[in-house]
């Protein structure tokens, strides 16, 4: 046991090597990245859910009761003929 105490105080006073350097940055963009993917990710799940959603219910309750045209040609109420007789 002995010799794994010194094996361990050995290297806690060996120098650090230069591999190690900038290591905790790149962790933390990493994590920053992925983080920023989750974000997106959910921000778009969102909305397919809620496009989905508007859609099923615009699809189920009309705005309002369809009616036949009163012309039979269909004419717009504003064609120029139309607002001439107003």
């Amino acid at each position: 046991m002995d010799d794994l105490d010194d094996r361990l105080a050995g290297l806690r006073d060996a120098p650090a090597t230069a591999r190690f350097d900038g290591l905790e940055e790149a962790v933390m963009q990493g994590l920053d990245r992925r983080r920023e993917r989750s974000v997106a990710r959910r921000s778009l799940m969102l909305a397919g859910v809620m496009a989905i959603g508007i859609g099923w219910i615009g699809s189920t309750v009309p705005a309002q009761p369809a009616q036949a045209a009163p012309v039979l040609i269909g004419m717009s109420d504003y064609a120029p003929s139309r607002l001439l007789e107003r």
